[in-house]
């Protein structure tokens, strides 16, 4: 017996599928990203410290400098570059450079063996530092031009105390690290902005010298080899006094990582999030998001199997609509947000590179579970 084209299950299923196809788009950062708040209005501005932890980077170092050294900000900044006594390409880089009243450098002790050299090096370049204020950032990081500063430092005012940037992967980067890059941000801005601050997967933040010391910086991560990024957001952000920044004018560009080197960094997030506070809410909104798109494409594939096989034939077609609706919406958000943070990423990868982060993200917790765990830690405790 052939079903009747409108029978109750049909409808129940095509309602069913129609709906789930309009909702679960939006359970995306692509859909419900924030909007990008306008440049407050600037007052005084006051005298800044950029600080460049080097870790072997002389060539990104040697061709990002000048860019830090030429900005346009009359306040008054300077450029503080923290590298390892041994490393002398990064000397001689440093010495073409040295003409300049603004640039300082200082080394890491070759004798800082157990502790985390990068937050070491941290807490060396800020106690070096003139100013209250200071930008942390990574040599193979760039502004675009010599307004990058004044545009940054409209957000330094006295409520504030801590600023989170936004640093874009060049276009040479791969696609799939410029895509991560992007979808991870959009929830740890978001967070920032509604609520308390959780990490930054950005090697862009600001901070106050005084508060740093005050409170003792890295003391408690220092035997962490790793996150010193997301344990300075996750210490000194507060809900009222931290600020996203991010206007275009605002942003950093980042060279492209090596494969190996980024693989790495995802597993380091695994080992740092555990001794982080306040991620419940960012996790918890990440897998509601990933359950709606995975359960939305399942069920739509299943309802047009089902279809098939039982010779329902609207059903059948209302799967497929369902599905190409999915598929449209997803594409459309992923659209206006690329083209928004300036990612160069086609829109019709959306879908793929969507689908692919479940994959992705279970081989990164399998290469965190088989770690050597000692590898996180700068010394055995």
């Amino acid at each position: 017996m052939i079903p009747l084209p409108l029978d109750l299950l049909t409808m129940v299923l095509s309602g069913a599928l129609l709906l789930l196809a309009l909702l679960t788009p939006m359970f995306s950062p692509f859909f419900r990203r924030l909007p990008r708040r306008g440049q407050t209005t600037p007052g005084e501005l006051p005298p800044v410290t950029v600080l460049l932890v080097s870790n072997g980077d002389h060539e990104a170092l040697d061709e990002h400098l000048p860019l830090y050294l030429t900005q346009d900000y009359p306040a008054g900044y300077e450029v503080v570059v923290v590298s390892e006594k041994a490393d002398l390409e990064t000397e001689n880089v440093l010495k073409r450079y040295s003409h300049d009243q603004r640039l300082y450098h200082t080394f890491v002790p070759e004798s800082s063996r157990y502790m985390s050299k990068n937050k070491l090096a941290i807490t060396l370049g800020v106690k070096a530092s003139k100013n209250d204020w200071i930008v942390l950032t990574d040599p193979r990081c760039k502004p675009l031009d010599s307004h990058w500063l004044s545009s940054l430092s409209e957000h330094f005012t006295p409520s504030h105390n801590m600023v989170l940037g936004y640093s874009n992967f060049t276009q040479e980067a791969k696609t799939y690290h410029r895509f991560e890059r992007l979808h991870t941000a959009l929830y740890l801005l978001r967070q920032a902005r509604t609520g308390k601050a959780y990490r930054t997967n950005c090697l862009h933040v600001s901070f106050r010298k005084s508060e740093f010391m005050e409170r003792q910086g890295f003391l408690e991560y220092l035997k962490y080899s790793i996150g010193e990024y997301d344990f300075l957001v996750n210490k000194f952000a507060t809900e009222e006094g931290t600020v996203v920044a991010d206007s275009p004018s605002t942003w950093l560009w980042e060279s492209p990582l090596h494969p190996k080197s980024w693989q790495n960094r995802q597993v380091y997030y695994h080992e740092v999030g555990r001794h982080l506070e306040g991620g419940t809410k960012v996790r918890l909104l990440h897998a509601l998001d990933q359950w709606a798109m995975y359960g939305n494409y399942l069920f739509e594939l299943s309802a047009g199997v089902f279809a098939g096989l039982t010779h329902r034939w609207v059903l059948l077609g209302v799967a497929t609509v369902s599905l190409l609706l999915t598929i449209v919406l997803r594409t459309i958000n992923g659209k206006k947000t690329f083209k928004e943070y300036q990612t160069g990423l086609s829109s019709w990868k959306v879908v793929p590179l969507e689908l692919s982060m479940l994959r992705r993200s279970f081989l990164t917790r399998m290469r965190y579970e088989y770690a050597d765990k000692s590898d996180f830690i700068s010394h055995k405790v």
